[in-house]
């Protein structure tokens, strides 16, 4: 899963990517999931094939979760 992960990080708008639990409406499912954060969360419309995030990689398939993240500043 590491390639996939490397490649995300390739991706416009990505900033960070982890692990975590899905959300879906603001509601914690339970499900393990690799979190992407990006800058802004833009419509599927919005984004070329090559940009947009799928919906599960790796193998075993583990779901993915897009979220809004802000500036992120180190300390």
């Amino acid at each position: 899963m590491e390639k996939e992960i490397l490649e995300l990080l390739k991706k416009p708008n990505v900033v960070t990517v982890g692990r975590g639990r899905k959300r879906i409406g603001g509601v914690d499912t339970g499900r393990l999931a690799v979190v992407v954060g990006v800058r802004k969360k833009l419509p599927l419309s919005a984004l070329s094939a090559k940009d947009v995030i799928p919906k599960t990689i790796g193998n075993p398939t583990v779901e993915t979760d897009v979220i809004e993240v802000k500036e992120l500043r180190l300390l």
